[in-house]
């Protein structure tokens, strides 16, 4: 058998090839190399695609989340909001802010325009705070879209209602800063591409430890977030072999973190491989909780309220 030397190691072709082997394969296969992440999005014009609707539905009784206490502009933010981690319809079992989208899509139907105005009532617009003349749904001292999908390979704007300091900061799995844009003035747009962010990403509000949520960015526009009855739709869909995903971020407080603010346990996540026909229409519902959680009603204290 051949050998292959050096002056600091010696290795026989056939190891070599084993060892060159591996190295390929842990390349390929790992997700910082993925194909999928390197192949653009093709546009293409879809006649009679497919269609995907249904509901995020809770099963059983539906349990209560504490509050999270505010610890900065209590004057105006009060001293406890609204936990939006997990909120169920009382009427439908309907499960609101559940994330649905197509794992991976070569190539489908047209991305947003490039030259489209971005203007507060545009899709891709994440809102902080509260302003119901101009946004009904928009909450005091919070985001509206505490889970906010786009295209990152597009603009998205940013759009502060109030008279306080907010700053979306979004953070990859490794916990480094992927995006961090300031707001400091009501009524303003500040539009960003964010082509970094690829999947669901936390993100927060540095000035106010109770402002969390969750980014989704895709390459491709197959994907939904649920309304407050739950329900959902992506259509335009070319046939073909899909896997679907719906995602719920975890809901129970596991600790808190040292600026105080809330960390939550695993997200629940279903997971369903579709294959879909010209012109199909597909129901599918998804049931939440994925597992039991005994939810717990422990709240930070303030030592001292103030401002």
């Amino acid at each position: 058998m051949d050998t292959i030397q050096s002056h600091r190691f010696k290795l026989t072709s056939g190891s070599l090839i084993r060892t060159l082997l591996v190295i390929f394969f842990a390349i390929f296969f790992s997700s910082d190399f993925a194909i999928a992440k390197k192949v653009k999005y093709k546009e293409i014009e879809v006649s009679n695609g497919a269609t995907i609707k249904g509901k995020a539905k809770w099963k059983g009784d539906i349990p209560t989340l504490p509050p999270v206490t505010v610890f900065k502009h209590m004057d105006k933010c009060g001293q406890e909001v609204f936990n939006p981690a997990l909120i169920v319809n009382p009427g439908n079992k309907g499960v609101k802010f559940t994330a649905v989208y197509l794992e991976t899509v070569l190539e489908g139907k047209p991305l947003p325009d490039k030259k489209e105005k971005i203007k507060i009532n545009t899709p891709r617009v994440l809102h902080a705070g509260l302003g119901e003349e101009q946004r009904p749904d928009s909450q005091l001292c919070n985001f509206e879209e505490h889970v906010f999908a786009f295209v990152n390979t597009r603009k998205i704007g940013m759009y502060n209602l109030e008279d306080l300091l907010h700053n979306p900061h979004a953070f990859g799995s490794n916990g480094a800063t992927i995006v961090n844009i300031p707001l400091p003035d009501r009524n303003r747009m500040t539009t960003k591409k964010i082509k970094r962010l690829n999947g669901i990403n936390r993100y927060q509000c540095d000035t106010h430890v109770h402002m969390n949520g969750w980014m989704l960015g895709l390459k491709h526009p197959y994907f939904a977030v649920t309304d407050k009855d739950g329900a959902y739709e992506i259509s335009d869909i070319p046939p073909g072999k899909y896997k679907l995903i719906a995602w719920h971020e975890g809901y129970n407080i596991k600790e808190f973190a040292s600026d105080k603010r809330p960390v939550y346990d695993e997200p629940h996540i279903i997971e369903k491989e579709i294959e879909l026909s010209a012109g199909q229409v597909l129901d599918l519902n998804f049931k939440y909780p994925v597992r039991d959680v005994v939810v717990s009603q422990e709240k930070i204290a303030r030592e001292v309220a103030g401002h």
